[in-house]
């Protein structure tokens, strides 16, 4: 009885100082001791998860010659600042640092700034500065660095970034080789939201691309945006046949092809299964940029007699051979004007039906 009330009211004390020892600093000679454990087994990766290390502890990093080899570098829960990134920065024994992770620490816009400025980290392909406090200076640093053009991740989840620095690292002229942004639970709103979104999707299309199937790239596209995405694409430029089928998009997508001058090659759109309405229809007619399509596709869309007509009466699509209208809106006045129209004289298919 004596003994369990003694382990109660010891208990309490041992458990405050085993965190005590968890999170006071490690002194410099702990830090080295502890690093050329680590490195003894990999000297290319030095991880310190949850070492109190602090902005003199990065600094011993940045002195130590044991880190000449590091390629990546991770700092989570470190209790570094932007004084420890200024050393890190500093360091001649980081150059062959390729990624660097400074999860869950201090470092603010200034941080930011110097890593961006810091020719020591001119080799990186991976910043995470996830769950830190940095804001749109700090992103907009970053995207207009010169220093960090070889970056193809950033990851800035869990801070303090809004649109205008979302919008700088998309559109970055800088960093052209980066294919992963992170921004979740920062303060975007939709612009910001908006311009990840296309991002998001001109690295899938670039990716379909580089291996060849840009015929599969319809598969990427659900909606009108991303429709703008992929027409600021330069290489769809080859394209001879493009299908949107069920895209979930509306007479905005169908005003952007139609006066795109990078769809000056294309045979054969497919844009059944939408929400083009006779906007759009007309868009189409009033085309001249579309004026070698052979084939295209409206079922199941909303036109009625009025884009039929447009359609009929169209002299840029003259070319047309195939030509369906099935399951939309057309009467007996739009029929007819297909019918006779004297400019599809090439159709050799019937109109209308959902085939």
């Amino acid at each position: 009885m004596l003994v369990n009330r003694w382990v109660a009211l010891w208990l309490p004390f041992f458990y405050i100082s085993l965190v005590a020892a968890s999170t006071a600093p490690m002194t410099g000679d702990q830090l080295e001791k502890y690093i050329a454990r680590k490195l003894k087994r990999n000297d290319r990766i030095l991880r310190l998860n949850e070492k109190m290390i602090g902005d003199k502890g990065a600094k011993v990093l940045a002195e130590s010659p044991l880190l000449k080899n590091v390629e990546t570098l991770i700092i989570y829960k470190g209790n570094v600042g932007d004084e420890g990134v200024r050393a890190l920065a500093d360091s001649k024994n980081l150059t062959q640092l390729t990624a660097i992770y400074l999860e869950n620490n201090h470092i603010t816009d200034q941080g930011a700034k110097i890593i961006a400025s810091s020719e020591t980290f001119k080799n990186l392909r991976i910043l995470n500065l996830y769950r830190n406090k940095i804001t749109d200076d700090g992103a907009r640093a970053i995207a207009k660095s010169g220093i960090l053009s070889n970056l193809l991740e950033v990851n800035l989840n869990f801070n303090e970034v809004g649109d205008e620095g979302a919008v700088s690292l998309v559109e970055s002229s800088r960093l052209e080789r980066l294919k992963k942004i992170g921004l979740a639970y920062n303060r975007l709103d939709k612009k910001g939201n908006k311009a990840l979104q296309k991002f998001k999707i001109r690295h899938d299309i670039r990716k379909l691309y580089e291996k060849g199937r840009m015929d599969e790239v319809g598969d990427l596209i659900n909606g009108d945006l991303e429709v703008e995405a992929l027409l600021e694409f330069a290489h769809v430029i080859k394209l001879e046949a493009l299908d949107l089928s069920e895209s979930n998009l509306t007479d905005r997508s169908v005003i952007s092809i139609a006066s795109s001058d990078k769809l000056k090659g294309l045979r054969a759109l497919n844009l059944s299964n939408n929400m083009i309405t006779d906007l759009g229809a007309d868009a189409l007619a009033d085309s001249r940029i579309l004026s070698q399509l052979k084939k295209l596709n409206l079922n199941f869309n909303s036109i009625g007699d009025e884009g039929a007509r447009a359609i009929a009466n169209s002299s840029n699509l003259s070319n047309l051979e195939s030509l369906r209208l099935g399951q939309n809106r057309v009467g007996i006045d739009g029929a007819k004007a297909i019918k006779e129209s004297l400019v599809l004289k090439n159709l050799t298919h019937p109109v209308f039906g959902f085939y």
